[in-house]
């Protein structure tokens, strides 16, 4: 045996080594003056918390400190976040903006008088890109690329929602 731990010499003051064990570690004890040492300071400890006193816990203790953790989880009420009806909502907004804008749009088309000159240079720049457009985005190859770049947006979005109400609660574990 070369080295002698702690937990060796402890299980040789315990009694709990077989007897080989016993006579590798009596002739290493006799042959090393650090190892007898520390076999002496651990039995000088082994007999000082042999003579102490134990100490019972109350009773009920583990019933009174659950009941305590339970009724402070309870108390803490986590704070509702509001971003995501927020987004939803001015996301809304917008849609119903441009729908409204679409049919005045489509009124002041009926009548000349009251249409506005920028909303004429609009409807003649689409009219002469719309063709071109179209010839654009029906390429497979932009469509697939434009299908790609939705996809891995979509999949980014979700990812850093993720992480940020993973964060949150994190947040909210450490404060509670």
């Amino acid at each position: 045996m070369n080295k002698l731990t702690d937990e060796i010499l402890n299980k040789y003051i315990d009694g709990e080594l077989e007897p080989f064990e016993l006579a590798e570690i009596k002739n290493e004890i006799e042959k090393n003056d650090e190892a007898l040492a520390r076999l002496k300071a651990l039995r000088l400890v082994d007999s000082s918390l042999k003579q102490m006193e134990v100490e019972q816990a109350p009773i009920s203790i583990t019933e009174k400190v659950m009941k305590a953790i339970s009724s402070a989880s309870k108390a803490v009420k986590p704070k509702v976040s509001y971003f995501f009806v927020t987004i939803i909502t001015l996301f809304s907004i917008g849609v119903l903006g441009i729908i409204v804008a679409a049919f005045k749009s489509i009124d002041n088309g009926n009548d000349q008088l009251t249409s506005v000159p920028y909303v004429d240079k609009a409807k003649e720049l689409i009219g002469k890109n719309l063709i071109e457009f179209q010839n654009f985005f029906s390429n497979k190859n932009v469509l697939l690329m434009v299908s790609i770049l939705t996809l891995i947006l979509l999949i980014t979005v979700y990812l850093t929602f993720e992480a940020h109400k993973n964060f949150k609660n994190k947040l909210n574990h450490y404060t509670r």
